[in-house]
């Protein structure tokens, strides 16, 4: 079939994927059968072809069009190769199979890349503007009379590496990361190094199990005959709703789900933190049914922060990942938002975000959730084209700001009057300059939020400076030690991860007044909250943080007075 016709069936495909039925079953059958065939030459064409590919093996009508899509899907790889150069050029950083990845990976990522995908990762000497920069990380594996006569200019870093390997097969890229130090401080250094030196990664795709169009964790297929959910006529009910299917996914489950994530995410040149730095011993599955869900992992203990408790989500629709995004639990609220690829929009989105705000509030048990400006607009111009305000707001979100929450309503009943009407970008902008906020009980928690966390931060300087000391490290100690004394506690009994975290505990509570005049229950549950922060499982700190009103209380006074103080001298 030649590219016009081609082309032409390929559109009356797109205009069915969201029609079920045994009439749209089979004209996506047939449809499918005409483009097995098919030649494209336009790089647009391939895109639509494997948004077709993955919304149909994400939402099949039935077992045939699950199989017939998949079937498409198998030769992918040669359909880019036909491509005219130009276009094929288009494609890279896609994450389309055939296709060239070039970005600048992360340490932890690029070790990842390595390990999975040894023969088709390399350092991107070409695109590499600075190589020069990778001297920090080399330096230190030098012989002292090697690092006397050695310079490590332009040409002489990749010069040094190939003699360095000695000859050795695999790829530049493979040997420099094999040379980071066992020992944790120096392996440390090295990230530091490493991550300043901004190596940009090549990653030929081909026809792996990264690429979008065959990347997906295996599981069992459910068919949508009835075609797409909707969110319910009232999410707040919805998502107070427990979730009985969440589970926690054994290790071994949980690290293919892992890999399944990163290539989605990193062969679009796309990363969350908690992904990146995921705790394979806290990975839940949550089922939502007719083959959707929502995977939530926790980040590893040394790497998480004080107070929030932060988790890393992928949704799922058979196996197939089709959006992603982050939340973070402080006291009774969390802030999220969504991320859904290009190629399943115009899906369940609405439906799968009310399900996973309903999986967030029974893994947190939080009574409000807010949504940043970044999300919806403010600094992000595809959030602006795409009017994703309004996904919120149809949701049960509400601006914070009174007069931007009038702006909205307004905006809102002018949409349902006049079914043409588009909200101009510039009114989004608008709309985009505080959070969104959806209540999930009456309860009034505007005391401590984030907005706090800065003011404690900058507590936490004047706390330590207070101890009478030589330097920061001894004052820390003093600090901690006098803390958990207020607190009646005997570090010495507690492990070494556990003492370690209360020293990252003691600067904030160092800010509260009248600490140790708590009573003595208050005491022995703010003590077992800054055990479980370094437990193996978070989800537990999480229940102690929303427990404890006295310490929420307290954290606000101490972030408000600061302010006051400053206020205060200036008066």
């Amino acid at each position: 079939m030649k590219s016009r016709a081609a082309r032409a069936a390929l559109g009356r495909l797109q205009q069915r994927l969201a029609d079920y039925g045994a009439e749209a079953s089979a004209d996506k059958l047939a449809l499918l059968a005409e483009l097995r065939g098919a030649r494209f030459d336009r790089a647009d064409d391939l895109q639509a072809l494997q948004r077709v590919i993955c919304f149909l093996r994400a939402f099949p009508d039935d077992v045939r069009v699950h199989r017939a899509a998949r079937q498409l899907a198998a030769d992918f790889a040669a359909r880019v190769a036909r491509l005219p150069r130009g276009q094929r050029a288009l494609l890279d950083d896609t994450g389309m199979a055939g296709t060239t990845t070039r970005h600048v990976y992360s340490l932890a990522a690029a070790r990842w890349l390595a390990r999975r995908y040894p023969d088709a990762t390399e350092i991107d000497w070409k695109g590499y503007e600075a190589p020069e920069s990778l001297s920090p990380v080399l330096q230190p594996l030098l012989d002292p009379f090697e690092d006397e006569h050695t310079e490590f200019d332009c040409a002489g870093v990749r010069a040094w590496i190939e003699r360095a390997r000695g000859g050795r097969g695999g790829s530049d890229l493979r040997w420099l990361l094999a040379q980071v130090p066992a020992n944790r401080a120096q392996a440390k250094s090295f990230e530091l190094a490493y991550e300043a030196a901004e190596v940009p990664i090549r990653w030929r795709i081909g026809q792996s199990h990264a690429a979008i169009v065959h990347n997906a964790f295996a599981r069992p297929l459910q068919v949508r005959a009835d075609g797409m959910r909707k969110p319910s006529a009232d999410p707040r009910a919805t998502i107070r709703a427990p979730l009985e299917t969440v589970a926690l996914l054994p290790r071994r489950a949980a690290a293919r789900l892992l890999d399944v994530w990163r290539a989605a995410l990193w062969s679009r040149t796309r990363n969350v933190f908690q992904m990146e730095q995921a705790n394979l011993d806290e990975c839940y599955w949550c089922d939502f049914g007719r083959g959707l869900a929502m995977a939530a992992v926790g980040v590893r203990p040394s790497l998480r922060s004080v107070l929030e408790v932060n988790y890393g989500y992928l949704f799922l629709a058979n196996g197939m990942p089709i959006g992603y995004g982050g939340f973070t639990a402080l006291f009774h609220q969390v802030n999220t938002g969504i991320n859904v690829f290009p190629e399943y929009r115009g899906g369940e989105a609405a439906y799968t975000f009310e399900q996973g705000l309903r999986a967030m509030r029974t893994l947190t048990g939080c009574e409000h959730v807010i949504i940043n400006p970044y999300q919806f607009g403010a600094g992000n111009e595809e959030a602006l084209a795409s009017g994703s305000y309004w996904f919120y707001y149809r949701l049960g979100f509400r601006s914070v700001g009174a007069g931007v929450r009038q702006l909205a309503a307004h905006e809102f009943e002018r949409m349902r009057a006049e079914r043409r009407y588009r909200v101009p970008i510039a009114t989004l902008r608008k709309l985009a300059v505080c959070d969104l906020r959806l209540d999930l009980s009456d309860r009034v928690d505007r005391l401590f939020d984030e907005a706090c966390l800065p003011a404690l931060g900058r507590g936490i300087t004047a706390a330590i400076a207070r101890e009478p000391a030589v330097n920061r490290a001894q004052a820390q100690v003093q600090l901690t030690r006098r803390i958990a004394g207020r607190l009646d506690i005997d570090l010495a009994q507690w492990p070494a991860r556990e003492r370690a975290g209360f020293a990252q505990f003691a600067p904030i509570l160092a800010q509260i007044d009248g600490l140790a005049q708590w009573p003595a229950a208050d005491k022995r549950a703010l003590a077992e909250l800054a055990r479980a922060r370094w437990a193996t499982n978070e989800r537990d700190f999480a229940a102690r943080m929303r427990a404890h009103d006295r310490l929420r209380v307290a954290l606000a006074r101490a972030a408000v007075a600061p302010a006051r103080t400053r206020a205060e001298l200036r008066g």
